[in-house]
This record gives C-alpha cells, structure tokens and sequence, in this order.
C-alpha cells in the first residue's frame, strides 16, 4: 500500500509539476519587448511634445511682436470709435430736438397743413376738434444748433 501510495503520489506530482514548469526566457522576453515597445512610443510622444512646445514658443514670441507693434493701431481705432459714439450721441440728441420742433410746428397748423401730408405717421394719430377749429397762429422759428461734421471727423483724407 505503502508503494501504491508513493507511485500515486509520484504520478500526481508530475502531473502538478507541469503547471509548475515556467519558460522564463520565453515569458520576460515578451515583457522585455513590451516594455521596449512603450519606451520607443514614449520617445517618440515626448518629441513631438518638444517640437510643439517649441512651435509654440515661437508663436507666442512672434505673435507679441507683432501685436506690440499694433498697439498704437488698436488705440486710434479705439479713439475713433469713441469719437464715433459721441458723433452718434450728439446726431441722436438734435434729431430729438427737430423731432419735438417739428411736433410743435404740426400742432401750430391744422392737420390739413403741408407738414401733415408730409409725415405718414399722422394718419394713424386721432383727429381732436380742438386741433380741426384751432387757426394757424405765426410762431417765430428759431432753428437749433446742429452737429457740424467737421467737429466729429478731420477733413477727407486717404487711408
């Protein structure tokens, strides 16, 4: 029994010995090239990173410049446009002022009048009676100071 054992045992051990049986050259080469696989993509990756790096370093040199050197372009442009605005503001101002002028001028006429025939707006106003039986009265007109071009831009000149 005792050698019926021991050949059982004998059996199973090289059975299990088997599993037990590593071709550790075969096994770390394929680690070996994996990890030199890695290693020549990560050579690769941090080269392109520099040539990046150093195109953008050029970029950011080239490109502050030349944007130093528009500077003074940016700021006449930006007075102009603020002087532009103030154009604006003023022209918004005197329209306001004719506009409230020529409101007064159709209210000085009876709505028959040239100035009422001239606006189409007034066709949607309602017609009061006190405007149809008031008769035209003289008003003295005294015309408001306008904006003058030549105080928002300078004279004609090719840019």
């Amino acid at each position: 029994m005792a050698g019926a054992l021991a050949a059982a045992v004998e059996e199973m051990a090289s059975d299990y010995a088997a599993f037990a049986n590593l071709d550790m050259e075969n096994e770390l080469g394929r680690i070996h090239e994996a990890v030199e696989d890695m290693q020549l993509r990560l050579e690769e990756f941090s080269s392109i990173v520099g040539m990046q790096q150093a195109k953008n370093d050029k970029a950011v040199t080239v490109n502050v410049t030349r944007f130093a050197d528009l500077r003074p372009f940016v700021n006449d442009l930006a007075l102009r446009v603020e002087a532009l605005d103030n154009f604006i503001q003023r022209v918004n101002a005197d329209l306001t002022v004719l506009e409230a002028n020529m409101d007064l001028a159709e209210a000085s006429y009876s709505s028959e009048s040239k100035f009422s025939k001239l606006n189409p707006f007034t066709l949607f106003q309602k017609k009061t009676s006190e405007s149809v039986l008031q008769q035209p009265s003289v008003i003295n007109y005294d015309p408001p100071e306008i904006f003058k071009k030549d105080d928002y831009f300078q004279p004609d000149t090719v840019q």
